[in-house]
């Protein structure tokens, strides 16, 4: 089915494009010049909008593909689905995904209450996100003190190799594969990889649906304020978080005279304005 998605003006399509192409997982995403376009699992959908869970065994991958229009202001949404019923609930999480309907003029005086002048600030910035925010935390406790490149050339070796043993799933893997998954052969340390297993084994009992869920966290040995922070920012869109011990971010403050807090309730797009900057 084809279906349209409103975006909002200006858009900064180039930026977004760019932020989720540095860290597309081969197999289950693709970014093309005018186009993002993933795999996924319908299921996680079905209780919101208010279908019976059911497992996921024996359906294959959900997929969309998201097509830019700029002169018609537009995503073309082309989308695959076994049950039309959770549409709008995909719809919608298109849309947080590619920030397709953020507020960018809120934005821009946001940040320019945060210190930001003019020419350093983006034109129609917007802030990407993960399809879950179980990816956003498996993608953080990857990328702990390691560089967008390095994370995602792991991810790619890993995520890919459970895709080829799954056969007609090509979605991000859920929590209940990472919790039994050998993590034992990836390259970081024990302590990381045990926490894989932990993190996944934790979010199966108690799915990430929530802040308070995703506070909880905390509570996992090789899990701090940044991993958590991290899956608010990118994994639910939380607008107001402010990653102060990122280095990146560290690393950009020292250039700008900024006063974060003053961009409240909008700090996490003064985080991905200094990642911009940073090229990250």
């Amino acid at each position: 089915m084809m279906i349209y998605l409103s975006v909002t003006q200006p858009y900064n399509w180039s930026m977004v494009h760019a932020f989720l192409t540095r860290r597309a997982i081969a197999g289950i995403e693709e970014c093309g010049e005018f186009h993002y376009a993933r795999y996924f699992d319908e299921t996680d959908f079905y209780a919101v909008s208010g279908l019976s869970h059911v497992s996921n065994e024996g359906l294959t991958s959900s997929w969309f593909c998201a097509t830019y229009e700029p002169e018609a202001q537009r995503f073309a949404v082309q989308l695959s689905l076994h049950n039309e019923a959770c549409r709008e609930a995909v719809l919608a999480n298109i849309a947080r995904v590619l920030d397709a309907q953020q507020d960018p003029n809120t934005i821009a005086q946001a940040l320019t209450k945060a210190g930001f002048t003019p020419e350093h600030m983006t034109s129609g910035l917007r802030l990407p996100a993960t399809w879950s925010p179980f990816e956003a935390l498996i993608r953080a406790i990857v990328g702990q003190q390691i560089s967008v490149n390095g994370a995602v050339k792991i991810l790619n070796q890993w995520i890919g190799n459970l895709r080829a043993e799954a056969n007609g799933y090509r979605h991000f893997p859920s929590a209940t594969e990472i919790a039994c998954c050998d993590t034992s052969k990836l390259p970081m340390p024990k302590a990381r990889q045990a926490t894989l297993n932990l993190a996944a084994e934790t979010v199966q009992a108690k799915p990430l649906h929530d802040s308070e869920t995703i506070q909880d966290l905390l509570k996992i040995k090789g899990i701090g304020p940044w991993t958590v922070n991290y899956v608010l920012m990118r994994g639910i869109s939380h607008p107001d978080i402010f990653l102060d011990n990122d280095l990146v971010v560290k690393n950009q403050l020292a250039r700008f005279a900024l006063t974060p807090e003053l961009a409240k309730p909008w700090r996490s797009y003064v985080c991905i304005q200094l990642w911009e900057h940073a090229n990250t």
